[in-house]
């Protein structure tokens, strides 16, 4: 059976999850790409680093926002939202929410796959990391669907 997710509903999918698709575009090309973020009343929190994804939308700062779970192919959950780009960039704001998103944790979006391979881990050469862009999408037009597979 094929059905509509109450308000509820969207927001408990928007909240179990943090990692949602991001859509944008350059305004000829459309881009998708998986997100981690992080649910703030009407909006999600997310991280980038410098790149096509944050040039696009700095441009072209409407976007699309999905988040969904899904069991198997006639059993899921899905939210749509519209949504539009907020890049922070007051200070205050980034002290508090940086914290929440570790050196690490963005080190390790950096594919290690692309350094070469040495015995020596000190002959491998580091390149600085691009600039660290903190945004979060404020949603509107959120709707919901689901599959539960009962006929």
């Amino acid at each position: 059976m094929l059905g509509e997710l109450k308000e509820d509903e969207i927001q408990q999918l928007l909240k179990s999850n943090s990692i949602g698709r991001l859509g944008c575009t350059d305004g000829e090309h459309v881009y998708i790409t998986p997100i981690n973020y992080r649910l703030e009343d009407d909006s999600v929190l997310c991280y980038s680093l410098e790149g096509h994804k944050i040039d696009m939308m700095r441009k072209h700062p409407q976007v699309c926002f999905e988040v969904d779970h899904i069991n198997g192919p006639d059993h899921w959950r899905s939210v749509i939202a519209d949504g539009v780009y907020e890049e922070i960039t007051d200070m205050a704001e980034l002290n508090e929410i940086r914290p929440h998103y570790t050196e690490y944790m963005l080190r390790k979006k950096v594919s290690l796959t692309a350094m070469p391979k040495s015995e020596n881990m000190e002959e491998i050469p580091v390149k600085p990391l691009p600039e660290q862009v903190f945004y979060r999408i404020r949603l509107h037009k959120l709707s919901g669907r689901f599959e539960t597979g009962i006929f």
